[in-house]
C-alpha cells in the first residue's frame, strides 16, 4: 500500500533577502531532524519533492538524509535524493497535483515539502470530509495510506497528522 506525505517545511527566520530566501532557524532545523528521523523510520520514502524556496530545500534535505542514513546510504551518492520544484513555491492545489502525479507508479511512499495555506489546502482537496486541517504549524505532515496511486483527488482516505516541535 503506497503512502504519501505531504509536509509543511519546518520553521524560518521571518526575513531573508527575499521569501524565496528564508532559512529555517535553530528550532526548525532540529524540526526537520526530528521529522526525517520520524519519516525515515516509519515509512522511507523513495521520492522526495520540495518546493524550490531555501526553507523547504533544507527540509526536505534533513528528510532525505534521515532517509539515507536509515537505509545505510549516507554520503554514497546513491539513495534517495531531494528533487525541487519551482511550481510548488507560489503554486496551487493544481501544481501540487501534478507533483502527486509524477511519483512513479512503482513508489511505495512519497515524500512531498511546501508552503502554507497551499498544502493544507491539498490535504482537503485529497479528503474533502476531513477538510482543511485548521492548524497546520511548520514542521507539520499528513500521511495518506492509498490503496494504489490511482486514487481520485476527492477519495483520499483520511491522513494521519502530525506535527512535529523540535524538542
Amino acid at each position: 500500500m503506497p503512502v504519501l506525505i505531504l509536509a509543511r517545511h519546518a520553521k524560518a527566520e521571518p526575513h531573508g533577502p527575499t521569501d524565496f530566501e528564508r532559512s529555517l532557524n535553530a528550532k526548525g532545523l532540529a524540526q526537520a531532524v526530528e521529522a526525517g528521523a520520524e519519516i525515515a523510520e516509519r515509512w522511507s520514502p523513495d521520492v522526495a519533492i520540495a518546493s524550490a524556496a531555501r526553507r523547504t530545500v533544507q527540509t526536505g534535505q534533513a528528510v532525505v538524509e534521515a532517509v539515507n542514513r536509515h537505509n545505510g546510504e549516507p554520503g554514497t551518492g546513491e539513495g534517495l535524493a531531494l528533487r525541487q520544484d519551482e511550481s510548488l513555491y507560489q503554486g496551487g492545489v493544481e501544481d501540487w497535483i501534478d507533483a502527486i502525479n509524477s511519483i512513479p507508479s512503482d513508489s511505495q511512499c512519497a515524500y512531498i515539502v511546501g508552503h502554507q495555506p497551499t498544502v493544507a489546502e491539498v490535504v482537503g482537496h485529497l479528503n474533502p470530509s476531513s477538510g482543511v486541517p485548521e492548524a497546520f504549524r511548520p514542521s507539520s505532515l499528513a500521511v495518506f495510506v492509498l490503496d494504489s496511486w490511482d486514487v481520485e483527488p476527492g477519495d483520499y482516505p483520511a491522513p494521519e497528522l502530525r506535527v512535529f516541535l523540535g524538542t
